[in-house]
């Protein structure tokens, strides 16, 4: 038995439910034209009466959303389906005043004497989703305050960065989230830490990213926004959209890590599905970028100052062996010298002595090249114009290191003049020259330069103060550092060759920073080294003080009693036996209080020759000057086997001549002979 189909509903009757339903109402025909709406749906439009009635249910839209809705509209009524409340789809509905506001519809479909139609029940939901985004933030609050946490006070970064990607993705509820870096180049770029990623996604991902050169592209200029798949699009970016579809990634959004000086590297978000991130989203995502570049620019700088306190250490150490060592050399030198010198010429016994002393002349050698990373080594700074110097150096380089290398040097002419000790330049540009040789077995480019360059502030990489410097570079395409190498690069006897002493670099790393320079490096395992330096110009005023010291030189006249103050014993004895074996009369004191006290009772000292560290109490300089105010006019010859720091500040030895231990016995000689006889 067959069942009988209802008869149509008519629209009275649909009337009057309408005005017993506690939401908004609204029937609309197949044309899209409203035929009922109760008093709810004209209260929540802003309509009266009968107003509503035969307008078009676009009106009820904002004018954005109407075309793409009629689309939506037709394709329902061709095929109506019941929607209830619940399972509804959010739009935005506009009132009459053209305020828009949030709304959750249901619909169903309803025959009627004048045909199908869809009854729409409408509710406002303005309140409910400010409640929404609400929570929301709250939430992503609450995950920024645990990132911020672990970026900023984790002890061990690492651990941190490769947590930060996982809370990110839970927080907006995506799939993938990655942070990628850039390498020293600026450009190539690495998956640093992710989650949701695989390996080969992983590299896929960065070599998509690092081909569109995204760093460079989208956030070189300085743009701190957001990007997202629109603005992708927008901006040239397509073909990342594509790549990421091919990956399996419907959406994207990416902010950049900002350092002081230029992006650091992307925080990526990628969604399996059609996101739409939306305001509130990409601003989390911006309070995220700036505390993990934060983090990093954190990291940068105490893996920075660790390093210089390392070298610091280093260099206190080895300044201390190296002046030690040195006496030493002295006591060997000055022995042998005095066998030497008692032995008949041209016997096997001189051969023997004369090796020797070759040996002691390398161990002093060696000691220089510490001293030299000690920043205690004496310098003879003046004008040094960088144009001619780098230009024979050129010369030089290409002439030794064979035509596979290419050499290429770059300095204009007014490049200005350097202040700085030049046979010790051109030792640490030949210095890394070398060393881009070595990294280039095969082959390459050697690039030599320099510049001027003027700092604005005292943060820059070099952490120089404001001024004008010379800026020198040396960069080579040769096998490069990796992170591990690099950070012991500059410290002493560290090498990664089969022969040589590993003090190249060292040198040049103390060398600039004595002169009042900086250094950097930047190398990566495959991509080649460059090693930046910085050193101060000529000022006006330096040949006026050069000129001031000159002038105050003490006068003296014949003199031949000599005090030799020393507080290494056999040193002391091998001074005083090289100048009585000269005919000079010699006295002799282990410290500064007994050497004033020898003058006190002898003032017919005609010179003063005294180790510059004196154990406790003064130190050399400050003997000179005391015994010079004892005596005016008194010679004073000052030695020492480093010039370092005295009594807690950095005492310089002018106007006071200077000789390097360890020393021959005719360098002694001549020098107490050249002071005496200056009178």
């Amino acid at each position: 038995m067959g069942s009988t189909p209802l008869p149509p509903a008519s629209l009275a009757v649909l009337g009057s439910c309408f005005d017993i339903a506690p939401d908004a109402m609204l029937a609309v025909d197949q044309q899209g034209v409203i035929v009922l709406a109760n008093a709810q749906a004209r209260a929540m439009f802003g309509y009266e009466g009968d107003t509503l009635l035969g307008l078009p249910l676009e009106t009820l839209l904002p004018e954005s959303l109407r075309r793409i809705h009629r689309t939506h509209r037709e394709g329902y009524m061709a095929n109506p389906r019941v929607r209830p409340m619940g399972i509804g789809y959010e739009l935005m509905g506009v009132r009459r005043n053209g305020k828009a506001f949030p709304v959750e519809i249901g619909l169903s479909p309803i025959a009627t004497e004048v045909g199908k139609v869809a009854i729409a029940s409408v509710r406002d939901i303005s309140e409910t989703r400010r409640v929404r985004l609400a929570l929301a933030r709250s939430r992503r609050d609450n995950f920024l305050a645990q990132i911020g946490r672990l970026a900023l006070e984790s002890p061990v970064y690492e651990l941190a960065i490769r947590r930060i990607p996982e809370l990110v993705a839970t927080a907006l509820e995506v799939e993938t989230v990655a942070i990628l870096s850039t390498d020293w180049h600026g450009s190539n770029l690495h998956v640093r830490a992710a989650t949701g990623l695989q390996e080969q996604s992983a590299e896929t991902i960065a070599t998509l990213f690092g081909q569109a050169n995204i760093v460079r592209g989208a956030f070189g200029t300085g743009s701190r926004h957001a990007l997202t798949a629109d603005t992708l699009r927008e901006s040239g970016f397509a073909g990342i959209l594509s790549g990421l579809a091919e990956a399996g990634f419907a959406d994207v959004a990416m902010v950049p890590l900002f350092g002081r000086y230029e992006p650091l590297g992307v925080l990526v978000v990628l969604a399996l599905t059609e996101v739409g991130f939306d305001h509130d989203e990409l601003s989390f995502l911006q309070s995220v970028a700036n505390l993990l570049a934060a983090a990093v620019q954190r990291s940068r700088t105490e893996e920075q100052m660790a390093h210089v306190q390392r070298l610091d250490a280093i260099g206190q150490l080895t300044g201390g062996v190296a002046h030690d060592f040195n006496n030493l050399l002295t006591v060997i030198s000055g022995n042998l010298q005095l066998l030497e010198s008692r032995l008949p010429e041209n016997t096997e016994l001189s051969e023997i002595i004369g090796s020797a002393l070759r040996a002691v002349d390398r161990g002093s050698d060696l000691t220089r090249r510490l001293l030299a990373f000690a920043r205690k080594q004496p310098l003879q700074p003046r004008a040094v114009v960088p144009k001619p110097l780098l230009e024979e150096l050129g010369h030089m380089l290409r002439r030794t290191l064979g035509e596979a290398i290419t050499v290429e040097v770059e300095c204009s002419g007014d490049v200005p003049d350097v202040y700085a000790d030049p046979n010790e330049l051109d030792t640490a540009l030949v210095n890394l020259a070398l060393n881009a040789r070595d990294a280039m077995p095969h082959g390459g480019l050697l690039r030599i330069a320099a510049s001027e360059i003027e700092l604005q502030d005292a943060t820059n990489r070099w952490k120089l103060p404001a001024g004008r410097y010379a800026a020198f570079g040396v960069s080579d395409t040769g096998s490069g550092m990796t992170p591990d190498v690099l950070a012991h690069a500059l410290e002493p006897f560290f090498t990664t060759k089969g022969a040589g002493n590993g003090l190249g670099l060292s040198m040049v790393y103390g060398f600039v920073n004595q002169s009042g320079g900086g250094l950097s490096i930047d190398s990566r395992a495959g991509y080649g080294t460059s090693v930046d330096f910085l050193l101060p110009v000529v000022a006006a005023s330096i040949g006026a003080a050069a000129g001031m010291k000159a002038a105050h030189a003490p006068p003296v006249g014949e003199r031949r009693t000599i005090l030799v103050v020393e507080d290494e014993a056999e040193v002391r004895t091998i001074a005083a036996r090289f100048l009585s074996a000269n005919g000079y009369q010699v006295l002799t004191a282990a410290g500064a209080r007994e050497a004033l006290d020898v003058l006190a009772a002898n003032p017919a000292v005609d010179l003063v020759f005294s180790d510059l560290v004196l154990g406790n109490g003064m130190n050399g300089v400050e003997l000179a000057h005391e015994a010079c105010r004892m005596q005016p006019g008194l010679a004073v010859l000052l030695t020492s086997g480093y010039q370092g720091k005295y009594g807690g500040t950095e005492s310089p030895t002018a106007p006071f001549e200077l000789l390097r231990k360890p020393y021959r016995r005719e360098q002694l000689v001549e020098a107490v002979r050249r002071l005496l006889d200056a009178g």
